[in-house]
């Protein structure tokens, strides 16, 4: 920490990078603890990455800022925060692993387009004000800006295939050829369209420059002599809106206003095209942009009709097509292919990027800007996802650490009923306990078993839960035993014997305590780290406790009994705070808060889910429909809808303002529905059965979006709030509590349309801060460890 300090004050923080890189690919195999060495080099390396700007701004942000926003299994923050404890503390919604976006630029204006260079190292972006700019990829300084460029909107950058040259399309009807070796400093200009230039593309050799136009033509040119190798070629009816070459320089594509594309066949020999392209229709609105795929088989294509279509060009025909559903809620803008052709990214106007399986074209959680997206790429390397934005932002994002899409379908392994079922909070795994006595593991992107079950608990399994970091999982049995587990390892690392079985348990939000129920009619609070119980029985219920649940807060715990009751205890004094909530006839078998906390909905034998007013315990909704027991109840992550799943063997979802019902039940389940559990997105929801399977469900892709649960500012977000502060009005960022002062640097993907600490469109879980140690502005020396802590 303090070498960064040091290179932060000495403005040397390209140093770090470029020092850390090189020793994260030194070979130090024949040293021992050589692989320790390199996951330290690489995570300071990400760790300085993400927090660059805070700490290049002013440095007392490497600890006030940097340290305190690190995700929990960040390797500096985890060794240096004990050291630093006076700063802010994450008590809800951080991340357990790093956050995709690695970086985000800050641009003096919206980004229209943008390009990556061959050797990764530099962005180009184009404005609104017929300017570009050349951006370190890394650092984000800007390398260079034009001082005079275009007179119109800049619709089109690319770096040619060596990277010696960039070429600009603009509405001002011209194209810019710029030499890189001189920055932005001076460009050839080519003239020959008669209305705006929508996209220009280099061949493979660069040997060819190809333009498309709103006068509806195509024009090649040569970039050397700046001129038109052949008259405009014509072919579309509208505005030609995206051009691109095959990988092998053969084939030219084009996608129009008329709804169409075309493919046309390239004569390298005389550098012309064809007279009689292929025409593909297929889209019911403008297409906006067409690409190849690295391997020149297949042709993207995206439109204002908010698909994706993929064509298939190997024989010259379009001999197959798929297309993709309508994820995107507004016009697609941009489509890129990674370099190994396995994914490509989407991004629109709605602000969304999508990463799609380019075979099955099933697709990830969205992610990206508050604002339209219109420009992506992938790096070279296909590590990285590139993105820009009218928001002024470029962004970064790790292509490994993006959302991937899930494995649809059953899931089969299990020999008895699936009682429990579990998403891990990375949304990369699906945990399930059943009357088989095991836990199971399961990759959620392949459907495959992760390991061999964790050992066995000698009796039928009741639950399982894991842990908001992601890194513990505890299960409990009829054989009366609570199991503490490491979801890395799967090793167990507990064990706790009671006296009856175990029915039900949760983690706390924080992930210190364990609350679960059992068949003596109490409810019991475990100590994590202490092993050790906190509570000898919160008594109230007068029946077997079959569900309990914490408040998002972690503040207090609902709990549903046989005794056909849902009941409120507050964490802290142990007490009960509320209900008995009276309005099922039969025993309420499962009990869930909403995202906000405002709401509780519980499950019943009565074959209803009853939805609570949190603070009066009245009735909001009842919601029937149900044909027997209701088994299991979930609010999906953003508050707008709850899942219900049935011993009528069906799973149904129901639109959480209201309390009517969403589309049809599922049904693919041919015995007792026992659990459900929503994916982090909210896209997917998975179900345990009596059949002994489990069901995975996209329901992103069946259903509309419903507007998300909304909440009273500050309520249940701020355990210490000393301060009204909101975003600096300049500093993209930056929090501040006088519209001046830097009190600290949020990371992009807190920010929501207040500009802070809410849940976002993307599902970002909701974010709570504890203030109750933190100390900035002239007080910031005390953030180390026994320094004194003055009211802030």
């Amino acid at each position: 920490m303090h070498w960064i300090e040091a290179l932060s004050l000495l403005g040397r923080m390209d140093v770090a990078i470029s020092a850390l890189s090189r020793l994260g690919g030194v070979d130090l195999t024949q040293f021992s603890d050589s692989g320790l060495v390199v996951s330290w080099a690489n995570d300071a390396r990400r760790f300085i990455l993400s927090f660059y700007d805070p700490i290049t701004t002013s440095t007392p942000h490497l600890y006030v800022s940097a340290l305190a926003f690190a995700p929990g299994d960040c390797l500096t923050a985890v060794r240096m925060r004990p050291h630093f404890p006076n700063i802010i503390t994450v008590t809800q919604g951080g991340d357990s692993g790093w956050y995709p976006c690695m970086k985000v630029i800050i641009h003096p204006h919206a980004v229209q387009t943008l390009s990556i260079s061959p050797d990764g190292k530099r962005i180009v972006a184009g404005y609104p004000d017929g300017s570009l700019a050349i951006c370190d990829n890394q650092t984000g300084a800007c390398v260079s800006k034009s001082p005079v460029g275009h007179r119109d909107v800049v619709t089109r950058v690319l770096y040619s295939p060596h990277g010696n040259f960039i070429a600009s399309s603009s509405h001002d009807a011209t194209i810019r050829v710029w030499d890189v070796t001189k920055g932005l400093q001076d460009s050839r200009v080519l003239i020959g369209h008669s209305g705006p230039v929508h996209s220009v593309a280099f061949s493979p050799s660069s040997s060819l420059i190809a333009s498309g136009s709103s006068d509806r033509t195509i024009l090649l040119w040569d970039p050397n002599s700046g001129h038109p190798i052949h008259e405009p070629y014509v072919g579309h009816s509208s505005r030609v809106t995206s051009v691109a070459f095959s990988p092998d320089g053969t084939k030219l594509v084009s996608g129009s206003w008329d709804k169409t594309i075309r493919v046309w066949l390239v004569d390298l020999g005389t550098l012309r095209l064809a007279n009689s392209p292929l025409v593909i229709s297929g889209h019911s609105d403008l297409v906006t942009c067409v690409s190849f795929t690295a391997d020149g088989s297949n042709i993207g294509s995206a439109s204002v009709d908010k698909t994706v279509r993929i064509w298939d060009v190997q024989t010259g025909a379009a001999s197959e097509l798929r297309a993709s559903p309508a994820k995107h809620s507004d016009t697609i803008n941009s489509i890129s292919f990674s370099p190994d052709g396995s994914y490509f990214a989407s991004c629109s106007s709605d602000g969304a990027i999508c990463l799609w399986n380019a075979t099955a074209l099933t697709y990830s959680q969205p992610f990206g800007h508050s604002s339209p997206v219109n420009a992506v790429a992938f790096s070279p390397d296909g590590c990285h996802l590139i993105s820009g934005s009218t928001d002024m932002t470029t962004r970064t994002w790790q292509v490994d650490a993006c959302p991937k899409p899930m494995n649809m379908g059953r899931l089969v392994g299990h020999s008895g009923c699936v009682r429990s079922v579990v998403v891990t909070p990375d949304g990369t795994r699906i945990v399930s306990a059943s009357d088989d006595k095991t836990v199971r593991i399961w990759d959620s992107q392949t459907g495959a078993l992760v390991c061999d079950p964790p050992t066995k608990h000698s009796n039928h399994l009741r639950c399982v839960a894991v842990s908001l970091d992601g890194t513990r999982m505890v299960s409990g049995s009829y054989d009366k035993l609570l199991k503490l587990w490491d979801t890395a390892t799967h090793a167990n690392i507990g064990s706790y014997e009671h006296g009856a079985g175990i029915w039900c348990a949760s983690f706390s939000p924080d992930g210190a305590q364990i609350a679960f129920g059992t068949f003596k009619n109490n409810v019991y609070l475990w100590d994590v780290n202490g092993w050790k119980m906190i509570q000898q029985g919160l008594q109230g219920h007068t029946g077997m406790v079959f569900s309990v649940a914490f408040s998002p807060d972690g503040t207090c715990l609902a709990s549903a009994s046989a005794d056909k009751t849902v009941i409120l205890w507050d964490i802290a004094s142990h007490s009960h705070i509320g209900g008995p909530y009276s309005g099922h006839t039969d025993s309420v078998r499962s009990v869930a808060f909403s995202p906000c906390g405002t709401r509780i909905a519980s499950g019943s034998h009565d074959r209803t889910i009853q939805v609570w007013d949190r603070q009066t315990g009245t009735t909001i909704h009842t919601l029937t429909g149900h044909d027997d027991q209701v088994t299991a109840v979930a609010f999906s992550p953003d508050g707008s809808c709850i899942a219900s799943g049935s011993d009528d063997r069906t799973v149904r979802l129901w639109n959480a303002k209201t309390g009517q019902p969403i589309g049809q039940p599922f049904t693919e389940h041919s015995h007792h529905v026992l659990s459900i559990a929503y994916s982090p997105d909210g896209n997917y929801l998975i179900s345990g059965s009596a059949d002994a399977t489990l069901q995975v469900q996209n329901i992103a892709a069946s259903y509309p979006a419903i507007e998300p649960e909304t909440e009273p500012r500050n309520t249940f977000r701020w355990p210490s709030n000393p301060y009204d502060m909101s975003s600096h009005p300049k500093h993209h960022g930056w929090v501040t509590h006088d519209q001046e002062s830097h009190v600290f640097w949020l990371p992009a993907h807190y920010e929501q349309c207040d500009k802070f600490l809410d849940s976002g469109r993307h599902a970002h879980p909701p974010v709570c801060l504890n203030y109750s140690k933190f100390v900035h502005g002239s007080e910031w020396t005390k953030v180390a460890r026994n320094s004194t802590n003055s009211s802030s």
